[in-house]
């Protein structure tokens, strides 16, 4: 291979799926020491093109050639062989194992005889580590580490086997941002190494200021590619969406006027207390209100949203749901009582990914379908009809309602998640985090969902760590800050600079 060789390059890659093309045609080539940045609304075959690099799927056309040799890759454990690894936006790594054994999980452990030798195995690990200049201890378990040295682990699982090209899917999601720069002071050190990297991310500032160059796909193909230093967001929100101008609106764009003053309330809260939050905390929602809660990655934000619905033992509050005073002990009491939370981790918590779309948009509503009022035995043809008017309703982009979940992009599975609850009585729809990993168009729909929701009089609360996003949809803000409520926003007063204050206040 000659010195200016591409190390990978991909040429004609194809897959279909009954009823989708999930990828056509796809040709790329990456040098040692790029740091690729790879963008595409949801859907558009950036994931299909990482599975075929990681062995996970067969493509149906084309070829790879890894530092100009053509490569079979028919397994996960080929494309390790060939060079290439990966850091998904779902970890992997094994939480009760140390760092040092997930970084050379499945290379072998050293020995000293019939035993592991630890010495040995931590400051091999120890080394690796230093590489990335991180100071994580290969001692310290898995499971104890934050989302960001997870990731930084699993890179150092991959340079471990020599790994020529890193590619990370989505690993910014949820992390703070120091996290964010530490990442991507590992990223630049891969960069200097010769290691060539893709970043699949959809936080195009991210993209724009870390890549050397920038790959785009639409629709299963790649429609552009152009160096980074000639692009600017609003060119590469074009090249993304096939539109001229940013899609997310400002609060006095969108069709919602504005809160009344004197809306009703729709849930107070009292003293919500848990062991993850230092002290009690206290709110108004109000009917037809969106209200956002901010703060950084470990302010306390999912643990309040799960302290109002019972699911953490320990946590406790006092909620008044439309003038009715009660505790909720259980996530099933409150989903009785009105009160859904749409977790965060729509994949194990909010969906079942082996169903079919009809199977979880009718999950939450079974009762309403069927086929006799007496006998618990669902109908069919009232679920389809459900269905077809949820997946026109909301745009959700599937071959058919029989298609299963797992096949959906994430913007999809979100709009699927969204869906299950539409036609329950619910009084508060809460969504954690509902945009992460998903395009900005997908975004967009699901802003406009949570519109048409609250000016259907539902309350809204909204946990987001893009403050950009929490600025533009919410009527008021609360910053939590270590577990604590440091701040409330209304507007005029409502935008970046006051709430990264308040997160970053001592």
């Amino acid at each position: 291979m000659g010195p200016d060789a591409p190390f990978l390059e991909v040429e004609g890659l194809s897959k279909g799926y009954p009823g989708v093309t999930a990828l056509r045609d796809a040709s790329l080539a990456i040098h040692s020491g790029e740091v690729v940045g790879l963008v595409g609304k949801n859907g558009a075959g950036k994931s299909t093109l990482i599975k075929i690099l990681a062995g996970a799927v067969a493509p149906d056309a084309g070829m790879i050639r890894i530092r100009g040799v053509e490569q079979s890759i028919g397994s996960p454990h080929a494309s390790t062989e060939a060079g290439l690894a990966f850091v998904h936006q779902e970890l992997g790594g094994v939480a009760d194992l140390s760092v040092a054994e997930n970084i050379f999980l499945g290379f072998g452990y050293a020995r000293r005889g019939p035993f592991v030798n630890w010495t040995r195995l931590r400051r091999e690990a120890r080394a690796v580590l230093d590489r990335l200049g991180s100071d994580i201890s290969p001692a310290a378990a898995m499971g104890s580490l934050t989302k960001v040295q997870q990731r930084i682990v699993m890179i150092a699982h991959g340079l471990v086997h020599k790994a020529g090209l890193i590619a990370l899917d989505e690993p910014s999601a949820a992390l703070s941002k120091e996290e964010i720069d530490h990442l991507h002071a590992v990223i630049a050190k891969l960069s200097a190494e010769g290691i060539a990297v893709i970043y699949v991310s959809h936080r195009l500032d991210e993209i724009l200021a870390i890549t050397s160059r920038v790959v785009v796909m639409r629709d299963g193909a790649l429609v552009a590619q152009h160096p980074t230093v000639e692009l600017d967001r609003a060119k590469l929100v074009h090249l993304v969406t096939g539109e001229n101008q940013e899609l997310t609106l400002g609060r006095d764009q969108r069709a919602r006027p504005p809160l009344s003053p004197d809306a009703e309330v729709v849930m107070e809260v009292k003293e919500v207390t848990s062991p993850a939050l230092r002290g009690p905390i206290s709110f108004e929602l109000h009917r037809g209100e969106i209200l956002g809660i901010a703060g950084l990655v470990g302010a306390g934000r999912t643990e309040l949203l799960r302290a109002l619905i019972g699911a953490d033992s320990g946590a406790s509050a006092t909620i008044t749901l439309d003038g009715r005073e009660m505790r909720i002990r259980s996530e099933r009491q409150a989903v009785r009582e009105g009160l859904i939370l749409l977790p965060e981790d729509r994949k194990g918590e909010g969906n079942v990914l082996s169903w079919t779309v009809r199977e979880n948009l009718s999950l939450a509503t079974l009762p309403q379908f069927r086929a006799v009022p007496w006998a618990p035995i669902p109908s069919g043809r009232k679920e389809r009809a459900m269905a077809l008017e949820r997946i026109e309703e909301l745009q959700i982009l599937t071959p058919s309602d029989e298609a299963l979940v797992s096949h959906l992009s994430g913007g999809n599975q979100q709009k699927v998640l969204v869906g299950k609850w539409l036609g329950h009585e619910s009084r508060v729809l809460m969504f954690d985090e509902p945009t992460q990993g998903i395009d900005v168009g997908a975004k967009e729909e699901i802003f406009e969902n949570m519109e048409r929701l609250a000016m259907a009089g539902r309350g809204i609360v909204f946990v987001s760590s893009d403050l950009s996003e929490i600025v533009t949809v919410c009527d008021r803000v609360l910053v939590l800050r270590e577990g604590e409520l440091v701040l409330e926003l209304s507007p005029p007063d409502i935008g970046d600079k006051q709430i990264l204050e308040a997160c970053y206040a001592s």
